[in-house]
């Protein structure tokens, strides 16, 4: 199956942190078998960026980052002009990341890995946690 991940969903399963979701924990373990794809907005890869350089969580940025390269079930996603597309019509995400996340969520027509409470709460688009 096919998922898109947001930037704690990301980050969480990368430190293999307790506050990760078991739904979510299954969706990432899947994906390093090869069973699903989880597919990465590029703003979710800068936000984990900027809690690197804050140092709000340790981890090994360059490790992540260049296990999601090397890896064929995980799908990093341009913001591009479909995903901006998707943007205009969320009125109920106020945070831009979180609207970035959404629409590409739309755009690929996928269930997002978050624990987000506003992302749970939208009708349009299918969460997991």
């Amino acid at each position: 199956m096919n998922f898109l991940t947001d930037t704690h969903a990301l980050i969480w399963w990368f430190i293999d942190s307790p506050k990760i979701g078991p739904k979510a924990s299954e969706i990432f373990e899947k994906c390093e078998e090869g069973e699903n794809v989880i597919f990465i907005p590029s703003i979710v890869i800068a936000e984990a960026l900027s809690i690197f350089d804050k140092k709000r969580v340790s981890f090994d940025f360059k490790e992540l980052f260049r296990k999601l390269h090397d890896s064929e079930n995980f799908v990093i996603i341009s913001l591009d002009y479909p995903v901006l597309q998707k943007m205009i019509d969320l009125k109920d995400i106020p945070e831009l990341h979180d609207k970035i996340i959404a629409s590409t969520a739309k755009y690929l027509n996928l269930p997002i890995i978050t624990k987000d409470k506003t992302l749970h709460k939208l009708t349009s688009i299918k969460t997991v946690w």
